[in-house]
């Protein structure tokens, strides 16, 4: 999964807009009103240990049903390169009780499937769920825009899955996630959370970052803590004599040797985040010998990987796409072969390979982990959990209840027949079992199984999808190669609430960005867009950050 049909005009900084004048409060109507709750962030950012924060989240109970054939190491994901002979059933009861309709949002990088009615995927699940389940499916290209309108409205699903990446671009999260999502501390705190197994089979860091103005707000995505891959077709790279890049240098050679647009060829889509990584800019923040704190965008060695991305699109070597349109989507363009190097999400491998299942010569990889000068390079370190799953607020204990447990059925781990159903469906008609006892999706199956109800609830990280040949061998691998070279994380252990009037800052710098790297603004303009993120708030972001380690001790 990555990290959006179309959310129409309404903009993140409409939303913005929107939340300022009070609209989501007032549009959320009578089901809000009389809800008591914390008062909301004042948006100056939060800080606290994940200790600290043990009354608010759940007890952790494991859930083990299966040995992993390929353990995790130094925190990297377990692999599990052969299926289960047989399957234990994890959530014997309905999770609906009331048979009421469940309505949910969330996103989809993949072509949408047939509606509930239309679909016998659905209706296994629903069957197994207790009351039908009804999705909102939106491009994943056009999430950010579809949750501003939504978020705006207030008119919040049942269900909603926000992936912290489009969290960490509204400024007034904060605030809205006061407003419109339940605090479900009273319902999973603890021992509580022992109602609902698969709940409680989650981390507890991941949980820590389902926090929000002392309230436990959200279901989390548990996440290995990659940030992103560089991923290469390497059937083609093989076809060109050539192998992917190990240094910086190697990129301007790539470009040349891989683009050819006569043949609707081009060597890159996106590919700056990793440049930077390669450069050795830090993830968010390093602390200087001095004890400074220097921010990202304030280091050379982003600079440096600015000016080099600005290189490839004016050389002409990143597709026309994706120079016209920052947001455009670039899978089908990787898989067909115009695109031979971009970056992506760690869930975009497995996904690719389940749509380029039928064909023999596709081979994708990831590049290893590289500096920019061919020596050791670093990863950055994401956070323990990535994507979060919403409950509306002021649904009444009962249906808080129910939804608690459709997102207990949705976090079933590897090895369950829930987690078959919701990710394969019913054997024998959405998909038969190869040799090695993997599931392969029949002609139904790719028509109707859709990544849907795995945005309901989250599962400890782990690499399963056996059913692609050598695909669990070679994610174990660059999982662990990635665990090697992690940078330290100067937050670990800390959930840190952002000010929002840093979080603002996100988008207006990154459209900066957008414009140096396409040539509309030219390279030196980046030290004057720095300069403004300081002066709006990023200085100020600094010292609140340096607060959080000094109060830490560290």
């Amino acid at each position: 999964m990555t990290g959006t049909t179309a959310g129409g005009p309404t903009s993140r900084r409409t939303f913005l807009a929107f939340l300022g004048a009070g609209a989501a409060l007032a549009a959320g109507g009578g089901a809000l009103a009389g809800c008591s709750s914390k008062p909301a962030s004042s948006g100056k950012g939060q800080a606290e240990t994940v200790d600290k924060l043990a009354g608010l989240l759940p007890a952790y109970m494991a859930f083990g049903s299966v040995k992993p054939d390929l353990p995790g190491v130094n925190g990297s994901s377990p692999g599990f390169t052969k299926y289960p002979t047989s399957l234990v059933r994890a959530v014997p009861e309905k999770a609906v009780t009331s048979g009421k309709e469940v309505t949910a949002m969330t996103p989809l990088w993949a072509p949408l499937p047939p509606g509930l009615g239309n679909n016998s995927y659905y209706d296994a699940n629903n069957e197994r769920i207790g009351a039908p389940v009804r999705f909102n499916i939106v491009n994943g290209m056009d999430y950010g825009t579809k949750l501003g309108t939504v978020l705006a409205a207030g008119n919040v699903p049942d269900m909603i899955c926000i992936p912290g990446w489009e969290i960490a671009k509204l400024s007034r999260f904060d605030q809205a996630v006061d407003k419109l999502f339940e605090d479900l501390t009273p319902y999973l705190a603890g021992d509580k959370v022992s109602k609902y197994p698969m709940l409680a089979n989650l981390p507890t860091n991941a949980w820590a970052f389902s926090v929000w103005n002392s309230q436990l707000k959200a279901i989390p995505f548990p996440s290995v803590g990659i940030a992103w891959i560089l991923y290469y077709r390497k059937d083609l790279l093989d076809k060109a004599g050539v192998t992917p890049p190990q240094n910086a240098d190697d990129f301007m050679k790539l470009g040349k040797q891989l683009t050819n647009a006569r043949a609707n060829q081009w060597a890159f889509g996106g590919v700056n985040d990793e440049l930077a990584r390669a450069y050795g800019a830090p993830g968010k923040w390093r602390k200087e010998s001095d004890g400074k704190l220097v921010h990202k965008y304030e280091t050379p060695e982003f600079e440096e990987s600015v000016a080099l991305t600005a290189k490839l699109y004016k050389a002409g070597y990143v597709h026309p796409a994706v120079v016209g349109n920052k947001d455009a989507d670039q899978k089908p363009l990787f898989e067909g072969g115009q695109i031979l190097i971009r970056q992506d999400g760690t869930g975009t491998w497995a996904e690719t390979l389940q749509r380029q299942q039928g064909n023999r010569s596709f081979n994708m990889q990831a590049v290893k982990p590289f500096a920019h000068d061919g020596g050791t390079p670093i990863v950055w370190a994401g956070d323990p959990a990535g994507i979060f799953t919403f409950i509306k607020k002021g649904v009444g204990e009962q249906r808080i209840a129910e939804l608690l447990g459709v997102a207990n059925y949705s976090s079933a781990p590897f090895g369950t027949e829930e987690f078959e159903l919701s990710n394969n469906g019913v054997e024998g008609k959405h998909y038969t079992r190869a040799a090695s006892g993997a599931p392969q999706l029949t002609a139904l199956g790719n028509k109707e199984v859709a990544a849907t109800y795995t945005f309901l609830g989250g599962r400890p990280s782990a690499i399963t999808q056996g059913q692609h040949e050598g695909y669990v061998e070679a994610m174990h691998a660059f999982e662990v190669e990635c665990a090697n070279h992690r940078e330290k994380n100067l937050f670990e252990g800390i959930r840190v609430q952002e000010p929002s009037k840093m979080a603002a800052l996100h988008t207006p710098f990154d459209d900066r960005l957008q414009d140096i790297y396409r040539g509309r603004r030219p390279v030196s303009d980046l030290k004057a867009a720095v300069k403004e993120w300081q002066n709006n708030g990023g200085n100020e972001g600094r010292d609140f950050y340096a607060k959080v380690l000094s109060d830490n001790g560290r």
